[in-house]
């Protein structure tokens, strides 16, 4: 699976409600769904989406394409139009509707006038971490450091190099002391234990 692919289907959950309308898109509706919803998305909504008739169809499409055209901001790279068919195809749209919509989403024009507060931040594929004891080795040679002293000067200038590999192609690489990785380890610890405590209630499930 190809990591845009892998971004496009991410969350399979999400889309159990979409995949029942889908199958009843027509072709011909995908176009001016396409372009009403990049309107409300650009903060220009168009008076014609109040008048529409087949407002679950319609909500549909605009789900879509608002969830490609944000995830889009994370990548640097135009969409490869087959993961977008095989993402549109696990969402059950006719193959019709497959051809035109993959066709429209990626178009990268498409994206320039999506505001900044919507678009979505690089996601990590993936972490490497190393421990640097070059400094710490090196302190303790030209002290001639007693063993409390080289306890002492390991832990001060040791340091941990993280390596983040993200979805728009970037490395980022960051150098912490042990305090400052303990630090990052308990404030990510209590984010994840904040997050468990919100999906368990009840305003946050899903029917």
């Amino acid at each position: 699976m190809s990591q845009q692919l892998e971004l496009l289907t991410e969350s399979p959950s999400q889309w159990v409600t979409v995949s029942f309308v889908t199958p009843e898109i027509q072709k011909k509706e995908i176009k001016p769904f396409v372009a009403l919803a990049l309107k409300e998305l650009e903060g220009t909504p168009d008076s014609r989406t109040a008048s529409l008739m087949s407002t679950d169809k319609f909500s549909a499409v605009r789900s879509v394409v608002r969830y490609v055209a944000r995830l889009r901001s994370a990548t640097r790279e135009p969409w490869d139009e087959g993961d977008v068919r095989t993402f549109l195809e696990g969402l059950r749209f006719s193959q019709d509707c497959i051809t035109e919509l993959s066709t429209l989403l990626c178009v990268d024009s498409l994206y320039e006038n999506i505001p900044r507060h919507l678009r979505v931040k690089p996601g990590v594929i993936s972490m490497q971490w190393k421990i640097d004891v070059s400094l710490s080795q090196t302190n303790i040679q030209a002290d001639n450091a007693s063993e409390i002293r080289t306890k002492e000067i390991l832990h001060r200038d040791t340091y941990i190099i993280l390596i983040f590999e993200l979805t728009d192609g970037r490395t980022n690489i960051y150098r912490l002391s042990i305090n400052k990785f303990h630090e990052m380890r308990y404030n990510i610890a209590s984010a994840l234990k904040s997050m468990i405590v919100l999906e368990k209630r009840k305003c946050m499930r899903r029917d």
